[in-house]
């Protein structure tokens, strides 16, 4: 009986194996010629372009708009100080503390701190 189990577990493995063997001979048989591929490759590559151009359209558009209400924020922040003031070396002091906690003491905070003083100059801005 020992000897019929492996028999019969391998007279089905024998089976799929004839089975699967008839879908792999029609693989070859339906392969594409080099220019069908080439023109396949283009189509994709053109669509992946479109979908790219697409996306670049989106972002330009979504950074316009963050470059519109930054130019409004700064102007609104220009205003309220020159009508109320401003303690500079306050606010240079909170962001060199907000830069260094987000970023573990690695960036600088002049970039930030000449925006602040370009916002808060009482000269008239480009």
């Amino acid at each position: 009986m020992a000897s019929r189990k492996p028999t019969s577990v391998a007279a089905p493995k024998e089976q799929k194996a004839a089975k699967t063997k008839p879908v792999k001979s029609e693989g070859p048989a339906t392969e594409k010629s080099s220019e069908e591929l080439v023109i396949e490759n283009f189509a994709a590559l053109s669509q992946l372009v479109e979908s790219l151009s697409e996306t670049l359209d989106m972002l330009v558009q979504k950074a316009e708009s963050m470059a519109i209400h930054i130019i409004a924020t700064e102007e609104i922040l220009a205003e309220i100080v020159a009508d109320n003031g401003l303690n500079l070396a306050r606010v240079n002091a909170r962001i060199r503390a907000k830069i260094a906690s987000g970023s573990d003491n690695i960036n600088d905070a002049s970039r930030a701190i000449d925006v602040a003083a370009a916002i808060a100059s009482p000269l008239p801005r480009r």
